[in-house]
């Protein structure tokens, strides 16, 4: 059987439909593409300039002007990438302050947890030792003595873990710093 059988005949007489673009096209290119002098020169200056609030956009310290932050120099003559510089240095040192203060808080919040725990620790030790020493005790017994020792453990283990946990986020996003990240959150 060939191909040609298979098919219809108004399927075979099928032909592509002309795609003409909207009318909105249409003006938008005559608009752009077909203007030699542009009526209003003072939004092509305006346009030159990024918006204060984009991500590409840097405010000149000595001026005040927004500059895209390609730009080596200000329009004013003022050093943009100095200025960038300098913001991207006080951010990390505020990253690691915010660190210093978050593991200060946090070692001064577990302190209690830390002595509780260590009263825990001649639960764990002594049967432990009894046993070593003597072998009368049954497992049940050393494992009765151990049990309040365990749970200060653990108790101290999990109150631990929550209060080191934003600690812990600042010094990832310290390791894991980089200039794009500085960029995206300014």
């Amino acid at each position: 059987m060939k191909l040609d059988q298979e098919i219809p005949e108004e399927v075979r007489k099928l032909r592509p439909r002309k795609l003409r673009p909207g009318q909105d096209a249409e003006r938008l290119l005559a608009h752009t593409c077909g203007a030699e002098g542009n009526p209003n020169p003072s939004r092509q200056r305006r346009g030159l300039r990024p918006k204060a609030d984009s991500i590409n956009a840097i405010r000149c310290a000595d001026c005040g002007q927004v500059e895209y932050l390609t730009r080596e120099d200000c329009r004013c003559g003022h050093y943009l990438v100095g200025q960038l510089q300098d913001e991207h240095l006080a951010w990390e040192q505020d990253l690691l302050q915010t660190q210093e203060r978050l593991s200060a808080a946090a070692d001064r919040r577990l302190r209690p947890f830390r002595l509780a725990m260590l009263a825990g620790l001649p639960f764990v030790a002594l049967p432990l030792l009894y046993v070593g020493f003597s072998g009368a005790a049954s497992s049940f017994d050393v494992l009765l003595w151990m049990f309040p020792g365990l749970a200060l453990f653990g108790l101290g283990g999990l109150v631990e873990a929550k209060v080191v946990a934003r600690s812990d986020v600042v010094t990832k996003t310290i390791a894991n710093a980089t200039f794009e990240q500085f960029l995206n959150e300014r």
